[in-house]
């Protein structure tokens, strides 16, 4: 993609000056625009100690694959990486300083752990009884903790993600997992949106081991939220 910048001011200052300015000699009068794709998904489970296979991304500019100038930024070490949610942004900048970038997440679980990870909220979900609209896309953090498993957001994304108000509107919980797969909710913090609102009740859940499907029910606001999660 060519970006043509023109300006009618300089052809008439010529004429009055008599030639250009050496203030207009280096001028670049023609910029092209990186054309990024990432490759494979943006939420991705990974089991600590593998080296990360990363699917990376491709990056064409004026026709030209320039893939190979990418900058990766990430605090993941790639050769050996340990639990935990890390960010891997690819960058660009083109000689005129038009940048490019994306970003993909990753969960990093332990082998004796595989409950922890990103998961996505079902499209079983429902607030009083009316589906979540596009739930199957809500990113879900299941992080492991000494006391359980915090869960970034026990309303599946509903406000956060689903109306758009942004992560201020989650309501953030540490669940725990018996070996029967009974889901408690052990803590809960305020929602940073709504701070006089928080669990009024909570239905013990499930975890079911084969479809990697965590399942609660919680009260907030006078409200029903039955929460579907699956791993990705």
């Amino acid at each position: 993609m060519k970006k043509y910048i023109l300006s009618l001011a300089i052809p008439v200052l010529a004429l009055m000056m008599g030639g250009c300015s050496k203030d207009t000699e280096d001028t670049t009068w023609v910029t092209y625009y990186p054309q990024m794709t990432m490759k494979g998904d943006t939420y991705m489970n990974w089991e600590a100690g593998k080296a990360f296979q990363d699917p990376g991304v491709t990056i064409v500019m004026n026709n030209e694959d320039v893939t190979d100038q990418m900058v990766l930024s990430t605090q993941m070490n790639l050769s050996d990486p340990q639990p935990g949610f890390y960010t891997l942004t690819y960058g660009f900048t083109n000689p005129d300083g038009i940048v490019a970038n994306s970003t993909r997440y990753v969960a990093v679980y332990s082998a004796d752990d595989p409950i922890a990870g990103y998961y996505a909220t079902d499209d079983q979900s429902n607030r009083n009884g009316s589906a979540f609209v596009g739930s199957q896309f809500f990113p879900i953090q299941v992080q492991a903790t000494s006391n359980g498993y915090a869960v970034n957001d026990l309303l599946g994304g509903y406000y956060a993600l689903g109306r758009g108000y942004g992560s201020n509107y989650a309501l953030p919980g540490v669940l725990s997992v018996d070996g029967n797969g009974t889901v408690n909710l052990e803590s809960w913090s305020p929602c940073l949106g709504w701070p006089d609102n928080g669990v009024e009740s909570f239905e013990p859940g499930s975890y079911d081991a084969t479809t990697k499907t965590l399942h609660w029910v919680v009260g907030y606001a006078g409200t029903p939220f039955d929460v579907y999660v699956t791993k990705l």
